[in-house]
């Protein structure tokens, strides 16, 4: 009877029946294994290091592309808010438009510009100033933000993104720093270039839909404005606007 032929049978069969060369040239000895021990740490050391430079050249490479950036990006602004709230202050509301700002005790709306021609697309603009008639009259002039006052302007937006309108702005052409922070649970682009030696212009561009809210103000000269107005100050009311 013959033995059964199994497919196991029939591999072992076949791998017996392989040839093999000298058992010298594939069997090491114990002097070759000595021998190339030393070379297959050295290889193994070698690989690590150029891992551990490639991770370290990589992680530095990201560092320095962080502190570019952070050169002209500024973290996330926190606005204070007034300290008014409690009495002395005044709310002005813009229905038309759904804002709302606090302004503090003697602060007022300015009169429009006489003779002045709206940008394209501008659709309304206030501009809130602590200073006299007088004092105000003698600063402005047309197309200008009178220094320490606070202007609020609303745009039909025309798909213009915040930072492509600070670029229209100003801030394209002049080093500027550039942030972000909330208004009214709003996100908000804060940016502020120089307009002069002396004088920085700070503006906030609100998305609301196919509308564009800016605030804008000008510091300058000086750290402080006619009657005390701080740049803090301004800060206190670009934070109290409430937004419907």
């Amino acid at each position: 009877m013959f033995p059964e032929l199994s497919v196991e049978r029939i591999i072992h069969r076949e791998i017996d029946s392989l040839p093999l060369p000298p058992e010298s040239s594939w069997v090491p000895n114990g002097l070759s294994m000595r021998r190339s021990m030393p070379l297959t740490a050295l290889v193994i050391c070698a690989t690590a290091v150029l891992v551990l430079g490639a991770v370290l050249t990589a992680r530095e490479a990201g560092d320095a592309a962080g502190t570019a950036r952070r050169a002209v990006t500024t973290p996330l602004v926190n606005l204070p808010r007034p300290t008014c709230l409690r009495g002395g202050c005044n709310v002005y509301r813009n229905d038309a438009f759904g804002y709302g700002i606090v302004l503090p005790a003697g602060w007022r709306v300015a009169p429009a510009f006489r003779g002045a021609t709206p940008p394209r697309g501008e659709l309304d603009r206030v501009e809130f100033t602590g200073q006299s008639p007088d004092e105000w009259t003698h600063l402005v002039g047309l197309e200008v933000v009178a220094p320490w006052d606070l202007v609020v302007e609303v745009h039909d937006r025309r798909g213009t993104l915040p930072m492509d309108w600070s670029r229209a702005d100003g801030c394209g052409p002049n080093p500027c720093v550039v942030g972000e922070t909330t208004l009214s649970q709003s996100p908000a682009y804060a940016v502020s270039w120089p307009i002069s030696p002396s004088q920085r212009m700070h503006a906030y561009y609100v998305v609301r839909g196919d509308r564009m809210l800016i605030l804008r103000y000008v510091t300058g000269p000086g750290a402080e404005g006619p009657h005390g107005v701080t740049e803090r100050t301004l800060q206190e009311m670009v934070g109290s606007i409430t937004l419907d």
